[in-house]
C-alpha cells in the first residue's frame, strides 16, 4: 500500500453500477474529503490518472460490505491486512474506522469517528501542552491535540499493519503533515513508557483497543506509570467504551474509575464520552 491512492468503497461501486449510459460523475476517491470528476458507462470506470475500472470489477467490489478498496492496475485490492489478527479500513458516513478482528476502534453509531477522536480530546488537552497519545491508530486523536494547540505529541503506536493502514487513509494525512509536532513512536507503550522521565507530560489521551484485545493497558501497573509521567494538574482522557453493557454483566467504566482513583487520579466517568477523566 502507499499514500496518494484512489479510494473507492463498496458503496459507491454499487451506486456508479446504476449508471449505464456514458456521462461525466463527480464522486470522492479520498473516502469524502474531496470530489474528483471521473466517466462512467458501459466499459467501466475511467479515472483521471487513465486506469480503467471495468464494470465486472465494479461489481466484484459492489458485492462486498462494509469494504474500502484500492483502484491499482492490477485490480481493486480491499485496504485490510490478514495475518495473526485481521486489521482493515471500514468506511463510516465520515472518517473510516480501524477494525481488528472484527471489533471497531472508533464509535460509528450516531456519531463518525473523527468527531469522536474531538471530543476525546476537548477538555483534555490545552494550548501549549506536550501531549502523550499512547495509543496511536489511525492518527485522529493526535491530529486533534495539534488543531486544540498542543505543542508537542508524542504518539505511540506498536503494530506495523495499523501504520500501514494510516499511510493510506486519507483522514491521518495530517498526522504526517504535522511532523514538526507529532512524533510517532514505533513501540510497546507498555515499554516505551518505563523509559519516559517523570513528570514528562501536560496531558494524555489513553485510547487503547478493547480489553479484550490489551487487557494490559487497563490494569494498576500501567496506570501507575501513566500517573509517573503526568504533571502535576495534568489530565488523562482514558477511552473504555461499554464492554459487557448489554448483557449487564459488568459496569466497566466504573471499574476503570475505581482502579484509576486506587492510582492515585481524581477520576470521574464522562458518559456522553464513553470514557473517564482524570487529573493528577
Amino acid at each position: 500500500m502507499a499514500n496518494e491512492e484512489y479510494l473507492l468503497t463498496s458503496d459507491e461501486a454499487r451506486a456508479l453500477l446504476q449508471i449505464d449510459e456514458q456521462t461525466r460523475v463527480e464522486i470522492s476517491l479520498d473516502l469524502g474529503l474531496s470530489p474528483t470528476e471521473v466517466s462512467i458507462g458501459a466499459e467501466g470506470l475511467l479515472l483521471p490518472s487513465g486506469l480503467r475500472v471495468p464494470r465486472g470489477q465494479l461489481e466484484e467490489m459492489a458485492r462486498k460490505r462494509k469494504r474500502i478498496f484500492s483502484l491499482g492496475p492490477d485490480g481493486p485490492e480491499p485496504v485490510e491486512i490478514a495475518g495473526e489478527h485481521y486489521y482493515k479500513l471500514t468506511p463510516t458516513d465520515g472518517a473510516p474506522t480501524l477494525e481488528i478482528d472484527g471489533i471497531q476502534m472508533h464509535r460509528t453509531s450516531k456519531m463518525e469517528p473523527f468527531e469522536d477522536s474531538r471530543r476525546k480530546v476537548e477538555g483534555t488537552v490545552g494550548a501549549g501542552d506536550s501531549v502523550l497519545d499512547t495509543c496511536g491508530g489511525l492518527g485522529y486523536t493526535a491530529i486533534w491535540s495539534v488543531r486544540l494547540g498542543a505543542s508537542r505529541v508524542v504518539s505511540v503506536e506498536v503494530c506495523p499493519e495499523v501504520r500501514e493502514l494510516r499511510l493510506v487513509n486519507p483522514w491521518s494525512r495530517e498526522f504526517f503533515l504535522a511532523a514538526g509536532q507529532i512524533e510517532p513512536v514505533e513501540a510497546d507503550v507498555l515499554e516505551y513508557i518505563l523509559s519516559l522521565e517523570q513528570e514528562s507530560f501536560d496531558s494524555i489521551i489513553h485510547d487503547p483497543p478493547r480489553f479484550s484485545l490489551a487487557g494490559e493497558l487497563y490494569g494498576a501497573g500501567f496506570y501507575a506509570e501513566l500517573l509517573r509521567v503526568l504533571r502535576p494538574g495534568g489530565m488523562l482522557f482514558h477511552y473504555t467504551g461499554a464492554p459487557y453493557s448489554r448483557r449487564g454483566v459488568r459496569d466497566f467504566p466504573s471499574e476503570v474509575t475505581r482502579r484509576l482513583k486506587e492510582t492515585g487520579f481524581r477520576a470521574r466517568r464522562e458518559p456522553q464520552k464513553l470514557g473517564v477523566s482524570a487529573r493528577k
